[in-house]
């Protein structure tokens, strides 16, 4: 239990911001009335307040139901992709590349959060999700078709954006429909697919890889998730229109022009400020990766270009931000908020820790402990069981606690000392049984750090501001993956390499480069060969160098947990109309 003093106080008015003509105004409705302190007048919000108040038990629990599904068939397509990634970039000869894949991927589906939380909370929760749909249906046509890994990493771009943006949109219709006090348990259970799919998934793929060919592995999926989200997004509308034919809501009507309607959503969406900072933290973090491939490593102009440049728009950002966009789409007023500033960074740092070392994983566990696509998917998505299975129960512990902070600082010692342990463990002479003891634990911990940063952002805004608050916490995480991504891609493009020339039999030192860039050449040499072992000694030192930095980027997360306020989670209700 925290002392008085140490809860905020409740949600703060809409006037009380410092910098009105900065804070992302929406497109708030125009009234004579007195708006909504709560929805802020954002048609979107008022759209499922009013939904809320139409439907009954029935509908609400079919469409909980029916989100499951969708979490079931996305995350079993993600755990296809995430097996078969190092084949379908070892087909192009670039197996070290799987950090550069991500890192772009991941900046942008991070970014996008925030222009997405724009449309959702102006236009509606059903717009939001047919966008991102599209944007799935072609990222899976061109992954299914595409002959060189720019057209896969550009695929892997949009696949991301709309995976994430799916999953984001259901997350906040759950929040629009749950108690604050009930919200995690609802959230957890809507992790529980990717418990069976963690073990479908990579079966799945080795499925695809044995009877036909990666590429199925995506082209099936551009059916069966329309398919899946179809009655979803019927149940939003059928209610929606109740909502209307009951009086709970006002449909307005706009007189824009086409040509007015892009400018006002370029204007509105902050085009020219998305650009600038994907372009800073794309080019910034790329070369990492990217510089064991050029002829002439850090000196090649080309990354000292991306370098200079990436560093540049980063700096320009800001002065864009304050000086030239008309709107912000990043609500730095949130930041003023140290929940929700020290929730943002929380998430960061622990992402920064994961990809420090998980990106190989996979690889690793197929070429050092000679194990079979589907068991290295097993182990690997260990986090996905552990974390998904755990949070229930932390959902129930954050009901019956009514608090959140306790959390974090009991489980920051258990990921700390876990990770530790992976220095030990994930060596080639080790038992792959002590590297699956520091996942089981380790994934505990970081479980329950999820779970924390989105409940102590929700409950720190008002209900105008949780999917505004959440994507917040998407950007910054996303952008710790992409930092994480960056050291691990950094510390594999520059060891490993050097590692194999290091230790291959001298006859095969030419082919250093090859053999590093497919993991089919690695898995091709005997078990137990000299080559096999120089691979696999190679593996072992890079992996811990690898998780030396995963180590050190906990250091932050002290000072995080500490930073957050305690809020009573029964004392700061949001939604209104019939709930879980």
């Amino acid at each position: 239990m925290a002392n008085q003093d140490e809860v905020e106080s409740g949600p703060r008015p809409v006037n009380e911001t410092t910098d009105n003509e900065k804070r992302p105004q929406y497109d708030e409705k125009e009234s004579d009335t007195e708006v909504d302190s709560n929805t802020g007048g954002y048609r979107g919000i008022e759209k499922m307040e009013a939904l809320t108040r139409a439907w009954t038990k029935p509908w609400l629990i079919a469409a909980y139901l029916l989100i499951w599904l969708v979490f079931f068939t996305d995350s079993l397509q993600q755990q296809i992709s995430n097996s078969l990634l190092p084949y379908v970039v070892s087909s192009f000869g670039f197996h070290g590349l799987m950090s550069a894949t991500g890192i772009v991927s991941n900046l942008v589906a991070g970014v996008s959060k925030l222009p997405l939380a724009r449309i959702i909370d102006v236009i509606g929760r059903v717009q939001g999700l047919l966008i991102m749909l599209f944007c799935v249906v072609m990222a899976l046509i061109l992954m299914a078709v595409c002959n060189n890994v720019q057209t896969y990493a550009a695929a892997q771009v949009f696949f991301w954006t709309g995976m994430n943006g799916i999953g984001y949109v259901l997350n906040i219709f759950m929040a629009d429909t749950t108690t604050l006090k009930n919200r995690m348990i609802l959230f957890g259970f809507s992790t529980t697919p990717y418990i069976s799919n963690t073990f479908a998934g990579p079966a799945a793929a080795e499925a695809f890889l044995k009877g036909s060919t990666w590429r199925w592995g995506y082209g099936a999926f551009t059916i069966i998730i329309p398919v899946i989200l179809s009655p979803l997004i019927a149940i939003f509308t059928i209610q929606l229109r109740r909502a209307e034919e009951k009086g709970y809501y006002v449909k307005d009507k706009t007189n824009r022009t086409l040509w007015e309607s892009i400018k006002y959503w370029v204007i509105e969406l902050d085009v020219g400020g998305m650009i600038i900072i994907v372009a800073g933290f794309s080019l910034l973090l790329l070369p990492f990766s990217l510089a064991g491939y050029q002829e002439h490593k850090w000196k090649e102009p080309s990354i000292i270009a991306m370098l200079v440049i990436g560093c540049l728009c980063i700096i320009a950002f800001p002065f864009f931000e304050k000086y030239i966009a008309p709107k912000s789409f990043i609500p730095f007023e949130l930041f003023k908020n140290r929940t929700v500033l020290a929730a943002c960074l929380l998430g960061g740092n622990m992402w920064i820790s994961f990809y420090c070392y998980k990106l190989q994983f996979s690889s690793y566990l197929q070429v050092v402990y000679n194990l079979s696509v589907s068991k290295a998917g097993y182990i690997t998505n260990i986090y996905n069981i552990v974390t998904c299975g755990w949070a229930v129960p932390v959902g129930i512990l954050l009901r019956v606690t009514d608090r959140y902070k306790w959390l974090g600082m009991a489980m920051l010692p258990l990921q700390i000392l876990m990770t530790g342990l992976m220095i030990k463990f994930r060596m080639p002479d080790t038992h792959v049984g002590y590297v699956i003891m520091c996942e089981v634990l380790g994934s505990i911990a970081g479980g329950t750090f999820v779970m924390i940063e989105q409940i102590a952002v929700m409950a720190s805004v008002p209900h105008r501001d949780v999917a505004v608050g959440i994507a917040m916490l998407n950007l910054v995480t996303s952008v710790g993956g992409a930092i994480g991504q960056s050291i691990s891609g950094a510390i594999w493009t520059n060891l490993m390499p050097s590692k194999l020339s290091k230790y291959l039999p001298e006859e095969l030192q030419a082919d250093a480069l090859t053999i590093y860039g497919d993991i089919t050449q690695q898995l091709a040499f005997p078990w137990g060969s000299p080559e096999r072992d120089a691979i696999v000694k190679a593996y072992g030192e890079t992996q811990k160098v690898m998780l030396i930095a995963s180590v050190a980027a906990l250091a932050g997360p002290i000072a995080w947990i500490t930073l957050m306020k305690n809020h009573r989670l029964s004392e700061r209700e949001q939604t209104k109309g019939l709930l879980f």
